[in-house]
């Protein structure tokens, strides 16, 4: 009676077929990331700058940025920006890009980005942009939201850029 409680103990374990061997072998559990290494992205839009410390005074605004992704993993892809404008007004106010660099969080689609731009006179200043709703994509163009009050030229404008264009070349 011992013996066939210890084969029927035994045997079920060892003779039911295994699928943990097939689902290491074909990769099933490995995700890829949204954006691959070396991906460059262009972001454009436009929105309205509005003044701070005077909400009456509005502009337009626009921007066109380059970045390459430095690192991309299942969570998040890191951005560094290699060129670009920010424009405010009627082509009166253009602001160059100079270095940068922004975060895309693929669990919550917020886009963080920080960067250095400066103006005709070679005075520089500090480019924050936040957004929301970014679903990234290395092979079709996706878009992001850049809220105001989080998105903003140093001291001087809040910027607000709804959907703008995210385009990996």
């Amino acid at each position: 009676m011992a013996l066939v409680i210890t084969l029927a103990i035994i045997v079920p374990v060892f003779g039911a077929p295994s699928t943990i061997g097939q689902e290491h072998s074909n990769n099933a559990h490995h995700k890829t990331p949204p954006l691959a290494k070396g991906n460059v992205l262009t972001i454009s839009g436009s929105g309205t700058a509005i003044k701070i410390g005077n909400k009456t005074v509005t502009e337009s605004a626009s921007i066109d940025l380059t970045a390459t992704v430095t690192r991309s993993s299942i969570g998040r892809g890191m951005l560094n920006f290699t060129g670009g404008t920010l424009t405010i007004g009627v082509g009166s106010d253009i602001y160059t890009v100079v270095r940068g660099q922004g975060t895309i969080n693929y669990h919550s689609n917020v886009i963080v980005l920080h960067i250095v731009v400066k103006n005709t006179a070679g005075k520089t200043f500090h480019l924050d942009l936040y957004g929301r709703n970014a679903k990234p994509s290395s092979t079709t163009t996706f878009h992001v939201d850049f809220l105001m009050h989080q998105s903003k030229l140093a001291h001087m404008w809040f910027l607000r850029f709804p959907a703008a264009t995210v385009k990996p070349k």
